[in-house]
């Protein structure tokens, strides 16, 4: 039975599959969606984090993705015997439908658009069908179904035939298809889809590889080929190749269009941004980037060692953030990219394609000058080919990876990022790990090298020539380790790296070495000759063996902390078997499906075997293994087959790697799904670092500062310089400025009094003009009223006219109705006998008829008789033609013969020939395209100078009337800038006295808040006393109590004593109750009393009459002190009530005379009259200020007096509060309790018996 609750959670994972086409998402700005193995990741860039979304288990892989235009749900595409599309809310991560079609025809789908109104999907199936399906997906319906290729190209099943599917933006029923040698539009109407007009038109057919629908212009769609070409089909039509493509040869996969344009990238790994553009190339290149497939120093390395330059990544997809500011970017490397492109099937082959994820900052890169910008990784630097080993460690949060692509990384799994990758010239096989985690052993292809872990780089320590090592290990303390060498398996120390013993006896290929913990004293190997051994380290011999050659054994596990000791080991034959420590014999074997298992670990903590299988997923067993798989628990994970899995020191974490070069993360859980409780591990965080590099360090370090320094002196230097030509531009300026203000003063004279003469003028001829006018109107009013008195006269005669016109018309009228009647009833007549005479005229016709039809039968008769001897004689005389005819025909065929041959060579010659022509009018019209062309761009140049001349004839008249009205301003300024410095004299002074005034001000302000200050001491003293008069108080409240106690107490004993004496007379009565009295009194073993010393009751009494008196004295003194302040604070709050309303009349005073000034300039600025004006107004203005500058001291007088007087009220108060601080320090302090000795109540003494 499985278990309920899930024993493992995906935590995080490096790598991603490439082979899915539109493989990579934005959700939102910061989140990305994209494919790993059978998997989805959202991927959170700012945190670092990542979540999953699970696709079906019975898929074999996945296809295709695509997203909704409001990133609120994706779709997933997902291949096998019954393909399907999954679709997923993002927030939730919940699968919301599921879309299945049985009648398909393929096993996938090649690719997925949705609309822009969300709620239309179309997909693209695969061969041999190629079915374009148009869903409503929210329906789970599918709408309609069309098969995209022809007849002729229906049964083809390459998969790159049909590469991209998409909708109009503007248009959700309207699809664009494209694909190798296809291009072709459809429409969704009356529930079917039908083809749409539109294509490529007469262009010779070319393999399309992406096309996409601009934002900028919804009519337009850019289509990218396998040669570089982009193509530009508007309104549905071909319109031309875009002059600005790079048409290099190299393949453009992938476009996404954005605001300003489109992006497009492909083989090489290059990047091109282009955008829209109105000169003739329509679309302008703006931005170039590449990503490199390799470092420079790894670019060094392997053309030290001869291996060839891999060419650079294949752009598969790209992605725009929702703020267009991040460009996401999947690429794809390796063997299969090649496939993937051809148009070889990957995904059904079960071949996996390796990529990375790039990420641009458009924003950043619009800003900066340079045009090519290198990409950054935006999670880490995956693998690029199949991982062949994996180890962690104990003291750091590392993990170690050694791939095929000649690549070891360093991983850490806490903060999730990649510490070190370091590339080298041979392929890793092997590699393992010291619980250190400042060392690893690696086993390349050539040698075993010993290498050290420093900061940020892997160096050699020290090498074994031991070629092909395909297995090597650590021991769990670090003091040994064993490696396979051939059919031995080495074993060495690790800090001698001496050799402790060899281990012989498999006669295969080992494949699994495994420790046993805890003291590191056993080695267990298992080999492809169906060998497992249990190794004795000390001894150096085997302490049990087991044989099944017909098995290749993968993997081993053991359980150390079982009492008997199991061991677990897997093989090709898809069966798990149990076996006992010690002899291993087989103990269960369980079948374990249809894929076989390739690797185990064991959490013994957990009691959990877990185990990685061919297929890609993860098997988590809980031992004791008793219903055999079927309670095992399935989670999906890679792509293709798991080669290594690991676990780490505590436990906690699980670790697997494949084929398919992923890295995953998992969280193991307790079995009732609980997560176990962390417990802090501290990891060491020290480094490795060579003496060289260190003395390198410090020695950059050096010399930075040293150029700091310098350029530090150097900057001073330009800063003075610079001050230096400032200033003396600022003098030339001030200079020429007073040159060019008198000019303009001179000129400004001038005008003003030929303003004055046009003037006068002006008012002469607006009184001439109006006389003028008056005339004018007065001799209009007079011939307009002698028109209307000629038109009334017009309208009397017309009224009559009309009267008499209207009777005559009514009396034709009737005569007309009259004379109609008459010739209708003429006619009636007339056409009567008409009629009569035609129906004799047709009787005798018919008569007539007969008598030729029986004249026509004996015609027709004697016409057939002479008709057949005339056939007979032309039949006789035709025989003897076509025996002549034959002769003659023979003849003519062997001469056809002859002729034939020749007209096979005649068209031949005429096919060169029509060859040649049209090779001529091809470039006849290339010839007459260009010389439109040209002729075209000449127009539109010529266009060009022209709209420019016109625009400068336009910009040279307004630069004139800006300079005329620049000229009239010049004037203006000088005077108003006379009349503001005028201004600023005679403010000035004022300022000066409110700035004088604003000091004095924050120096009392000041003042008082330092007397604020002091008496928040004082009050804290105070409470300090109230605190401790409370505390002696509830101690001698205590004593009391005492007291109280011990009298009640001493008066019971006084009682029962005289009860007691009563007694004394009879001596067993007396026993009796002297015993009483003794269990009532005595609880246990009296002590002796402590007799309490008279002197310190003394000392007691004294010090709480000298508490009580103190307190009654601070009690007093804090009341006069608090009258005392209250009354001061009073005062000073009603002086300084008074400055402030004395600083608010001075503000007013202020604020009316700037009033007052802007109201003059304003009069200045509306007047425009002449220049006596202005100095009328300058005048007026200035005997007021004159007297508002000699009422202004007397008031600034009487508020500094008044100043004065708070300041030294200030001083006094201030004087008071030192005096009564002093007070009381100098006040007789009593003895502190600490030094009165300690007064402990002694509990009553028990008289005795």
């Amino acid at each position: 039975m499985q278990n309920d609750f899930a024993m493992t959670s995906r935590r995080h994972v490096f790598g991603m599959k490439a082979d899915v086409r539109d493989n990579v998402h934005f959700i939102d700005d910061q989140t990305i969606a994209y494919p790993v193995g059978r998997t989805f990741v959202l991927y959170n860039q700012v945190t670092n984090t990542q979540k999953f979304i699970m696709g079906q288990e019975r898929a074999q892989g996945i296809t295709a993705m695509a997203i909704t235009p409001n990133k609120k749900y994706i779709a997933v595409a997902a291949c096998g015997d019954s393909p399907s599309i999954e679709i997923f809310d993002t927030t939730t991560r919940k699968r919301r439908k599921t879309l299945n079609l049985q009648d398909l025809g393929s096993k996938e789908f090649v690719c997925l658009s949705f609309s822009n109104d969300c709620r239309h999907l179309v997909t693209q199936g695969g061969g041999p069908e190629w079915n374009l399906v148009f869903w409503t997906w929210d329906r789970l319906k599918s709408v309609a179904m069309l098969s995209t290729a022809p007849e002729k190209d229906a049964s083809r099943t390459d998969r790159g035939y049909v590469t991209c599917v998409s909708n109009n933006p503007s248009d959700p029923y309207h699809v664009c298809v494209s694909g190798n040698g296809v291009f072709k539009f459809f429409r969704f109407a009356e529930g079917q889809l039908k083809p749409a007009a539109g294509g490529m038109g007469k262009r010779e057919p070319q393999n399309i590889l992406c096309h996409r629908w601009l934002r900028d212009t919804p009519e337009r769609v850019v289509a990218s080929t396998d040669t570089g070409d982009l193509l530009l089909i508007e309104n549905c039509e071909f319109k031309c190749v875009l002059p600005l493509s790079p048409s290099d040869g190299l393949s453009i996969d992938v476009i996404a269009a954005y605001s300003k344009g489109f992006i497009c990238g492909g083989a090489d790994g290059t990047i091109h941004v282009y955008e829209q553009s109105d000169e003739k190339e329509l679309y302008r290149k703006t931005r170039t980037m590449k990503i490199e497939s390799r470092r420079d120093s790894d670019a060094a390395q392997a053309a030290g060692s001869g291996q060839p330059e891999k060419e650079g990544p294949i752009i598969k997809s790209l992605s725009l953030s929702p703020q267009e500011e991040i460009l996401a970017v999947a690429t794809c490397h390796g063997t299969a990219t090649a496939q993937a492109s051809s148009g070889a099937p990957s995904l059904l082959s079960g071949q996996s394609t390796y990529g990375q994820l790039y990420s641009v900052n458009l924003a950043s890169s619009e800003s900066s000058k340079s045009d090519s910008l290198q990409p950054e990784c935006l999670v880490a630097p995956f693998h690029t080919a199949p991982i062949t080993g994996i180890d962690t460690c104990i003291r750091k949060p590392l993990i170690a990876t050694c791939s095929k692509d000649h690549t070891i990384r360093i991983w850490n799994y806490v903060e999730h990022t990649l510490e070190i990758c370091k590339t080298f010239p041979v392929e890793a096989m092997s590699i393992a790990m010291h619980p250190s985690g400042l060392h690893i052993l690696v086993g390349f292809a050539d040698k075993l090298r010993f290498m050290n872990l420093y900061g940020d780089d892997i160096k050699e320590f020290k090498s074994f020539n031991m070629r092909s090592c395909p297995e090597c290990k650590f021991s769990h303390g670090g003091q040994y380790f064993a490696f396979v060498h051939g059919q031995v398996i080495q074993l060495y120390s690790t800090y001698t790296c001496e050799p402790v013993a060899p281990l012989r006896g498999p006669t295969g290929k080992i494949r699994c070495l495994y420790w046993l913990s805890p003291d590191d004293t056993r080695l267990l190997s298992a080999g492809n000759d169906g060998t497992v051994y249990d190794w004795n380290i000390k001894e150096g011999r085997k302490e049990g063996d087991h044989m099944m050659k017909s098995v290749q054994y993968t993997s081993v596990a053991s359980n150390g902390s079982h009492p008997s000791g199991l061991l677990w080991a897997v093989g090709n034959d898809r069966k798990l078997r149990e076996m006992e420590m010690g002899a291993l014999n087989v103990v269960n074997e369980w079948e374990v499906g249809d894929y076989p298992l390739v690797a185990l670990a064991y959490a013994a903590n957990h009691k959990l075997l877990l185990a990685g299988c061919e297929d890609g997923s993860i098997r988590v067993i809980s031992t004791p293994v008793q219903n055999g798989m079927h309670q095992a628990e399935h989670t999906i994970a890679h792509s293709s087959a798991i080669s290594r899995i690991c676990v780490t020191f505590d436990e906690s974490i699980l670790f697997t790697v494949g084929e398919d070069g992923c890295l995953w993360m998992f969280d193991i859980k307790e079995r009732d799904g609980r997560v176990p409780s962390k417990r802090e591990v501290t990891y060491a965080e020290e480094i490795l670092i060579s003496k060289a590099d260190l003395e390198e360090k410090n020695t950059c370090i050096g010399d930075t500062k040293q150029k700091v320094d310098e350029l530090k002196i150097e900057m001073d230097y330009l800063a003075r310089k610079r001050d230096i030509k400032h200033e003396e531009k600022i003098k030339e300026m001030q200079d020429q400025f007073k040159e060019d203000s008198e000019k303009q003063w001179a000129k400004f004279e001038a005008l003003l009094s030929l303003k004055q003469e046009q003037e006068i003028a002006f008012t002469e001829i607006r009184k001439e003009t109006s006389e003028k006018h008056r005339r004018e109107v007065t001799r209009l009013e007079s011939d307009y009223q002698a028109k209307i008195q000629s038109a009334e006269e017009l309208k009397g005669k017309l009224v009559k006219q009309l009267t008499s016109q209207k009777g005559s018309f009514e009396h034709q009228i009737t005569s007309a109705d009259q004379l109609y009647d008459k010739t209708r009833r003429e006619l009636q007549d007339g056409y009567q006998e008409s009629l009569n005479v035609e129906r004799e005229t047709c009787d005798g016709l018919r008569a007539n008829e007969r008598d030729l039809r029986m004249e026509h039968k004996e015609i027709r008769a004697q016409l057939e008789k002479d008709t057949d001897d005339e056939i007979e004689e032309i039949k006789d005389r035709y025989e003897k033609r076509l025996s002549t005819e034959r002769d003659h025909f023979l003849q003519l065929k062997g001469e056809n013969g002859i002729m034939r041959k020749k007209f096979t060579t005649l068209q031949k010659e005429i096919a060169d020939k029509n060859d040649e022509i049209t090779q001529l009018i091809d470039t006849l019209q290339m010839l007459g395209l260009k010389i439109s062309r040209i002729e075209f761009d000449i127009e539109t140049l010529k266009d060009e100078i022209k709209e420019r001349d016109e625009m400068i004839g336009d910009k040279e008249k307004r630069i004139y009337e800006l300079k005329k009205k620049n000229q009239e301003l010049e004037k203006f300024k000088f005077v108003l800038d006379f009349k503001i410095r005028e201004l600023k004299s005679q403010i000035e002074p004022r300022q000066d006295e409110i700035t004088a005034a604003k000091q004095k001000i924050k120096e009392m302000d000041f003042d008082l808040e330092k007397y604020h200050q002091t008496n928040l001491s004082l009050y804290a003293t105070i409470d300090e006393l109230k605190r401790r008069i409370d505390v002696q108080q509830k101690e001698i409240h205590q004593l009391a109590n005492r007291l109280k106690d011990s009298e009640t107490y001493k008066n019971r004993v006084r009682t029962d004593l005289s009860e007691l004496v009563q007694k004394i007379q009879e001596p067993k009565e007396l026993s009796l109750a002297v015993a009483t009295l003794y269990r009532k009194h005595v609880k246990s073993i009296v002590a002796k009393p402590q007799i309490v010393d008279e002197g310190l009751n003394t000392e007691y009494a004294r010090q709480k009459e000298f508490l009580s008196r103190t307190v009654d004295s601070l009690k007093r003194k804090l009341m006069k002190d608090s009258d005392g302040h209250k009354g001061g604070a009073s005062k000073v709050m009603n002086e300084n009530v008074q400055l402030i309303k004395e600083i608010n009349d001075l503000r007013k005073e202020i604020r009316n005379l700037r009033t007052s000034l802007a109201a003059e300039k304003h009069a200045q600025k509306n007047a425009g009259g002449t220049v006596g004006s202005f100095n009328m107004t300058g005048t007026s203005l200035g005997s007021s200020n004159t007297n508002g500058s000699k009422a202004a001291p007397s008031a600034t007088d009487v508020a500094y007096k008044e100043l004065e007087m708070q300041r030294t009220e200030i001083e006094k108060l201030v004087q008071r509060v030192a005096d009564a601080e002093q007070a009381l320090a100098q006040r007789t302090a009593r003895p502190p309790s600490r030094d009165l000795p300690q007064l402990t109540p002694q509990p009553p003494s028990t008289p005795p018996s």
